[in-house]
């Protein structure tokens, strides 16, 4: 009877994570469409200076310029100036609100990467560089919203078990009762086709410790989990 509760767990926990995974993903979304325009502006304007004069240090200069003045005017183009509508509201507000945020998000996250890199070098650790780690890590507020819910939620899984015998509330004291049939009584349990049906019965236990797998999050191993 705690398959339900077992199921229900396993489908929040899933939701809780692919929750997190659209977060991350529309925001990186946002943040390359942002920085994308503006570089892919820079680009043009510089080859197009390129192009025409060779590649001298006054057309070098010159390209440099013309690189930042378009990243510059892409950038104003993209500030969303005051519009407002019949009732006086400026409709680009929300939009500009946004875009500060999204910046101001990005400067922390590199900010953090940046101190985390320093502290591997002043105690002369080789940072363990993650593909993809300055664009994935999450703004505190999504950090502290997900370990919330998934705390809550392992929580509600160690507490599936609680009303259950003492010899029935943990993986280790069921496998101890086969193992000790096994040993004395061998031909009862082969009768009994145990070894066929002991990983249904091993599951609800496993289930429920492989909520707390999250390999994305933490380095943590089967090994290192009491069902291995």
């Amino acid at each position: 009877h705690k398959a339900p509760y077992i199921e229900e767990l396993e489908e929040h926990m899933q939701q809780l994570h692919k929750k997190r995974a659209l977060v991350v993903f529309e925001r990186r979304a946002a943040d390359n469409d942002e920085e994308m325009a503006e570089v892919q502006a820079a680009l043009d304007a510089a080859m197009s200076v390129l192009e025409r004069g060779g590649g001298n240090a006054p057309i070098i200069a010159a390209a440099t310029s013309a690189a930042q003045a378009a990243a510059a005017a892409i950038k104003q183009q993209k500030s969303c100036p005051v519009k407002l509508d019949e009732f006086g509201r400026d409709e680009n507000l929300q939009k500009r609100m946004d875009m500060a945020r999204r910046s101001d998000a990005r400067q922390r996250r590199r900010f953090r990467l940046l101190a985390k890199r320093m502290s591997y070098v002043g105690n002369d650790y080789s940072y363990p560089r993650m593909e993809g780690e300055s664009s994935t890590d999450e703004s505190d507020n999504e950090s502290e919203a997900y370990e919330s819910n998934r705390d809550l939620l392992l929580q509600t899984a160690a507490e599936v078990f609680s009303d259950a015998a003492e010899e029935y509330s943990q993986l280790s004291s069921v496998k101890e009762r086969f193992e000790r049939w096994k040993r004395l009584y061998l031909d009862g349990y082969r009768d009994a086709y145990m070894s066929l049906s002991i990983p249904s019965i091993f599951s609800p236990y496993v289930r429920l410790e492989l909520l707390k797998w999250d390999p994305l999050r933490e380095d943590v191993d089967f090994y290192d989990m009491r069902w291995y």
